[in-house]
């Protein structure tokens, strides 16, 4: 690869980046905080690109220097190396296919392929926020906590309000999933409550907004490490559209 198709793939790289952080595409890959860090090194590898090109682009227009649009071998042929940014371009096609038909953010067939306990994320958890109208809206991550690890039982009596997308559909319910990131995408943890409804469950991977009540496993000890997501059950729940922010921190 010469310096023509090297910089073409810089620049490329770079105006995918940059493209991915200012549409608000690159939420589905990684977290909010590192979307800047995303659009400065898009940035800066496009500035290399560029870099990368002139300098090709004065090598040939040099008479006299050491790269040539054609070079003789030893037998006298030219080789032309024309072609060149064109391969670039080619191999930066699988780039330009995540702007026009970009994968979704993480869904039911990665939750359904985890599994483990449910990381206890505190062991001393505050008073619940305000309610509004009464009823209070948690992250799935919060709420799974308390729910199974808080020993003074602050989700008892509380209606409370969670969003996320159904990852499978139970006989006397479904469950509600949302992944939480520690950097990216590729290290997500989904976070699963197992929602008691006697409405009919929503399809897979609708986005849902479900108010209800705490209830605890008949074999669950509040504190005890465990693989089973904690319960909710429905009071009321409605689909609504995959939030902007589709994972939570």
């Amino acid at each position: 690869m010469d310096q023509r198709a090297q910089g073409a793939l810089l620049l490329a790289v770079g105006g995918v980046a940059v493209r991915l952080g200012l549409s608000g595409a690159a939420l589905d890959y990684i977290k909010p905080s590192y979307v800047p860090l995303l659009v400065v090194s898009g940035v800066v590898i496009g500035v290399l690109g560029v870099l990368v090109l002139a300098r090709a682009i004065r090598a040939l227009e040099d008479p006299d220097g050491d790269h040539h649009e054609h070079h003789a071998d030893d037998h006298g042929h030219g080789h032309d190396h024309s072609s060149a940014p064109r391969v670039a371009w080619m191999l930066a096609a699988p780039l330009f296919a995540v702007l026009l038909v970009a994968p979704p953010p993480l869904g039911s067939f990665a939750a359904n392929r985890q599994s483990g306990v449910v990381q206890q994320r505190t062991s001393v958890w505050p008073p619940l926020p305000d309610a509004v109208n009464g009823v209070v809206s948690l992250p799935l991550g919060e709420y799974a906590g308390r729910a199974l690890y808080d020993p003074d039982l602050s989700l008892a009596g509380a209606t409370v309000q969670l969003t996320g997308f159904v990852s499978e559909v139970l006989p006397d319910g479904f469950v509600l999933t949302r992944f939480a990131l520690s950097c990216c995408a590729a290290d997500g943890t989904a976070i699963n409550v197992h929602v008691r409804s006697d409405q009919p469950a929503p399809p897979v991977d609708q986005w849902v907004e479900v108010t209800g009540t705490w209830e605890n496993r008949d074999d669950h000890v509040i504190g005890e490490l465990t693989t089973d997501p904690p319960l909710l059950a429905a009071e009321s729940l409605r689909p609504v559209p995959q939030p902007d922010e589709p994972y939570e921190t």
